[in-house]
């Protein structure tokens, strides 16, 4: 049940960091992407409705100019008949279904009586109480009346006033109906995937044509000049298609790439804590082994010390040559086992002494001769390289040098055949730096990658804890100790430590 409860909440954990960093970040960045493609569309389709009330606006207004300048063309006509009726009657009658806009004409005296007719069905008629018939006589030009029901014809017009003047004085009106049908028709030979509607001063629906719901449309109206007429123009949004298509394009984009970080994340803290783990594990076996190894040195050194004692007094009793040689073996495997127990101590209590400055280019010089003789009986040439300046760093001396010498030892190895042995000193911002180089035998990856654990050895009689001891000196001064190694050509090896920041 615990077990159960953990990991629960382990899982409820990573949810809630995958929501966080993951799914509701991509959810965001969609949601904006496509909010913006909303207003990008937005402003087209209002751009688009604009042209297209301007293009309907313009199509009316040309068709009321054309039909204006027909009926004062008839009314120029009329003008020089000299108010006869019959030659009147006769023109309009000639004229009548030419335009089939306009549905008939009518003559009117100045006082509004309709004195002829197009239209065989009219009746005796006044239209001088009609205001587009007094703006006419008024300002003696041509007038439009609202959108109304013609009284002769019955159908919905626009009555066009144009007065007959001559020498100022008004003779008669010509009045011609415009058939609102025509128009619709008119419109709807042009419209393409808008909706044009066209409203009066009372905001009545006079020609409505296309189709396009209104709650998804963006809207622009014009007013038609010359007369009190509003030409509005919808076209379709499309704001649900045009956001939910680039969200959830952008949505399967954004999810796939952050879905890709976060397990690349997931990947790469995964194994930041294994490697801290495996740190921290060969930490804890380090320092068990050196507490192992710390121990077990302090016992051995005690029985190991009277046994040294009685070996060198049974080689002064007996003389014997055979002897002699057996007491100097067994003396040599035990300064040989004390050599390995001194190494224990070191790996289990590297700080035990107190750290002093001195100066690495004193230290090399001062082990320089023995690591010249060695390198001498193993034919190998060797080089050192002084660095110019003082190089103080904080140190036990004799533990310094045993790290040196442990390191050109293993290079002498390396090099059963002869060889050549590098070691410079160089400062490197504020580091020292120690190298030692080598062209021997070199290792394997496998092979360095354990370099540095205890009791791994390439030698045969090899304790492997030489380089284990190295690093935990070198660690403890604060410093930094790497190897690199190719096979069959070298091995590198860097010592990096701080100076220290005064003078020695």
């Amino acid at each position: 049940m615990v077990v159960l409860r953990i990991l629960t909440s382990i899982l409820k954990n990573k949810f809630l960091i995958y929501l966080l960093l993951t799914l509701i970040p991509t959810i965001a960045i969609s949601t904006v992407i496509a909010q913006h493609q909303v207003t990008v569309l937005e402003d087209q389709n209002r751009m688009k409705a604009q042209e297209y009330a301007n293009f309907h606006t313009k199509s009316i207004e040309n068709l009321l100019g054309e039909t204006v300048g027909r009926v004062e063309m008839l009314a120029t006509s009329i003008k020089y008949q000299k108010n006869n009726l019959n030659d009147v009657e006769n023109l309009l009658k000639e004229t009548t279904g030419k335009d089939l806009r306009l549905s008939g004409f009518f003559w009117t005296n100045a006082n509004g009586d309709l004195l002829l007719s197009t239209n065989t069905n009219s009746k005796k008629l006044n239209v001088s109480d009609q205001p587009y018939f007094q703006q006419a006589i008024k300002t003696e030009k041509t007038s439009f009346s609202n959108v109304h029901i013609g009284r002769v014809t019955g159908r919905q017009i626009i009555s066009i006033a144009t007065p007959i003047v001559d020498h100022g004085q008004v003779h008669g009106v010509l009045v011609a109906s415009l058939r609102i049908d025509e128009i619709k028709a008119a419109i709807k030979t042009n419209v393409k995937d808008e909706m044009v509607i066209i409203t009066d001063g009372a905001e009545h629906i006079l020609i409505s044509a296309g189709s396009v719901p209104e709650e998804d449309s963006i809207k622009s109206s014009m007013q038609i000049a010359k007369i009190p007429l509003t030409i509005s123009v919808l076209v379709r949004s499309e704001k649900l298609i045009a956001f939910w298509k680039p969200f959830l394009i952008y949505l399967i984009i954004f999810l796939t790439i952050s879905n890709i970080l976060f397990i690349w994340a997931q990947y790469f803290l995964l194994k930041r804590k294994v490697k801290r783990e495996n740190e921290q594990t060969e930490h804890h076996k380090l320092e068990l082994i050196g507490n192992l190894a710390a121990s077990t040195a302090h016992e051995i050194r005690n029985p190991l010390t009277g046994i040294k004692g009685l070996v060198k007094l049974l080689s002064e009793e007996y003389h014997d040559k055979k002897a002699q040689s057996y007491f100097e073996v067994i003396q040599t495997e035990i300064d040989r086992i004390n050599v390995i127990v001194s190494e224990l101590l070191v790996l289990g209590k590297p700080t035990a002494h107190t750290l002093k400055t001195y100066n690495a280019n004193t230290i090399v010089s001062e082990i320089e001769p023995i690591i010249h003789s060695e390198a001498n009986f193993m034919n190998v040439e060797l080089s050192v390289d002084y660095h110019t300046e003082e190089l103080p760093v904080s140190c036990v001396k004799d533990q310094l040098k045993q790290v040196i010498l442990n390191l050109t030892k293993n290079s002498l190895q390396a090099m059963p055949y002869g060889g050549k042995l590098s070691i410079s000193l160089d400062k490197q911002s504020d580091n020292c730096l120690i190298t030692v180089i080598d062209n021997g035998v070199g290792m394997q990856k496998d092979q360095l990658n354990q370099a540095f654990n205890p009791f791994f050895t390439l030698k045969k009689d090899g304790s492997g804890l030489g380089l284990t001891v190295c690093k935990r000196i070198i660690d403890s001064y604060g410093g930094k100790i790497s190897i690199k190694s190719i096979p069959n050509e070298g091995t590198e090896v860097v010592i990096t430590l701080p100076l220290v920041m005064e003078k020695i």
